[in-house]
């Protein structure tokens, strides 16, 4: 299988690439400023110019660079990155004969505090430019399916976690990330809230492992899955799991200060995946937040 994965250099791209080279796949990168080659192909998705000068032969695209929270900061970058770079990398994989598409959205399209059951129909509730900026990705999705001889599917992860890879990872807003570096740095975690606020937190094994089975059981027509763990957390529970790994496994003592008073009391949700499991997805019960918390600290601590 040949695979090709725009936004390689980041976060969840650059997991994807190892994880599907790591599984006999042919995995080709596609980022900006790249050196054409076996490996790696100059990708910028805000180029349609060039990227319609390109041919790639793959079997599946993974399209990662959709907008992260920081570019979403301007509502037009973040407009512009995940309409209008979505809208170019479809054009790219209908020229190439590419068939099968998998965009990267997120869970806050359902809302940014969530209360009770979300599964793949639960009506839309877009509270920020980062959410609607994703809802855009996704009506692009489903409109090449229909009018073009492409299959998509997008994808709408809760808040990812797992090791790092780049030596240029910057999202450092990213939680538990930022609670470690700045455990890190100053032997403390400050949380500007009361940290009462629920989320789910989801493995980078576990979106990848999830992508997989979407590929093995690709739909015929365009489909939406949510991915997430199906547990929830605290802001303070997780800030809890980074001051004991920092105190078991190296012998550092963090303090923990909550500065805030809202929100009063906690959210409760819960996100259905039995979609995702009705393809054959079993979450990795060896990957937890306290393995993948200490990789983060002893990438903090190595560079």
């Amino acid at each position: 299988m040949k695979v090709l994965i725009t936004g390689s250099n980041g976060f969840i791209g650059s997991f994807l690439c190892q994880y599907f080279k790591q599984r006999g796949a042919d995995v080709i990168k596609g980022r900006r400023n790249a050196t054409s080659g076996t490996e790696f192909i100059d990708f910028d998705v805000l180029d349609s110019q060039s990227l319609q000068t390109k041919f790639v032969e793959a079997d599946v695209l993974i399209h990662t660079a959709t907008a992260n929270d920081i570019v979403s900061k301007s509502a037009l970058k973040g407009f512009e990155l995940s309409g209008i770079g979505t809208k170019n990398v479809l054009d790219f994989a209908v020229k190439n004969n590419i068939k099968k598409v998998i965009v990267f959205s997120t869970l806050q399209v359902y809302g940014a505090e969530l209360n009770g059951n979300y599964d793949e129909t639960h009506p839309l509730n877009f509270q920020n430019d980062y959410a609607l900026n994703h809802i855009i990705a996704e009506l692009y999705a489903e409109k090449y399916t229909r009018e073009n001889n492409i299959q998509c599917v997008s994808i709408r992860p809760s808040n990812v976690y797992g090791k790092i890879l780049e030596t240029s990872f910057n999202r450092w807003s990213l939680v538990p990330g930022c609670f470690c570096k700045e455990a890190f740095e100053t032997n403390n975690i400050t949380i500007k809230s009361s940290g009462l606020q629920m989320r789910d937190f989801v493995s980078l094994e576990d979106v990848a492992a999830s992508i997989e089975k979407i590929i093995e059981h690709f739909p015929i027509k365009y489909e939406v899955f949510n991915i997430a763990s199906e547990k929830t957390k605290s802001m303070i529970e997780i800030a809890k799991i980074v001051q004991n790994v920092f105190y078991t496994k190296f012998k550092q003592v963090i303090n923990i200060n909550v500065e805030g008073l809202t929100p009063s009391k906690s959210n409760i949700f819960n996100i259905d995946i039995t979609k995702l499991k009705s393809i054959g997805f079993v979450p990795n019960k060896n990957i937890t937040l306290e393995t993948e918390i200490e990789q983060i600290i002893k990438y903090l601590k190595n560079k």
